[in-house]
């Protein structure tokens, strides 16, 4: 069993499927492009549209947990295998795997970053959703990962993907709402940054754990 949870863009709600609960969250941001995330920037920001969770990039300030986490212990090795990046965005794949290891050290938990094409059979959320639920099923084969899953549109460049994330349930004690508010609030606060994207995602997940493990 896994819980998967979802990132709409534009709602918020929050809905049961099956024994998984699904955390509907109101949030936009802009796709990266090529190396740098800057190259695809609109002119839109968090202001212009409202986020909830509401962003460190907003307030000013950093998140920080409001309890104490015990590291998980799932029995999961680290592995740097763990970005699949079907857009071109990620330069350096493999070094930027291995970054990730200092967020598994702090959480005990195993970090996997899926960057997808765009499907024009996945017509729906649901169908998103349902698609991040069995890929993590069918290609992941414990229960101590948090997926992160991007879903690009058509137009890869300009138009907003659709983000979800599963968790194995061995991390919830770890991976709590509360920590995947902040894991948001990072994404908030990063994708709208200068990074390239290996850094980026090395900022997310590095932070996150910093704020949750503190």
């Amino acid at each position: 069993m896994i819980i998967v949870v979802v990132v709409i863009l534009g709602s918020s709600a929050v809905t049961r499927l099956g024994g998984s609960v699904r955390y509907a969250l109101s949030s936009l941001r802009n796709t990266v492009s090529g190396e740098n995330n800057s190259s695809n920037e609109t002119g839109n920001d968090n202001s212009d549209t409202g986020t909830y969770p509401e962003s460190s990039s907003d307030t000013g300030s950093t998140s920080q947990s409001s309890i104490t986490r015990e590291k998980a212990d799932t029995g999961v090795s680290f592995s740097s295998d763990c970005i699949l990046d079907e857009l071109g965005w990620v330069e350096d794949v493999t070094a930027t795997g291995e970054s990730l290891k200092d967020f598994y050290n702090a959480t005990g938990v195993q970090p996997y970053v899926y960057f997808k094409a765009y499907d024009a059979s996945l017509t729906s959320d649901s169908e998103k959703e349902e698609y991040a639920f069995d890929w993590y099923e069918d290609n992941i084969d414990n229960e101590g990962t948090f997926l992160f899953l991007y879903f690009a549109e058509e137009d890869t460049d300009n138009d907003v993907g659709y983000m979800v994330y599963v968790n194995g349930y061995d991390i919830d004690s770890v991976m709590d709402e509360e920590a995947v508010d902040i894991f948001w609030d990072y994404v908030d606060e990063y994708w709208y940054s200068d990074l390239s994207t290996d850094d980026m995602l090395t900022e997310i997940f590095n932070s996150t754990a910093d704020a949750i493990m503190n």
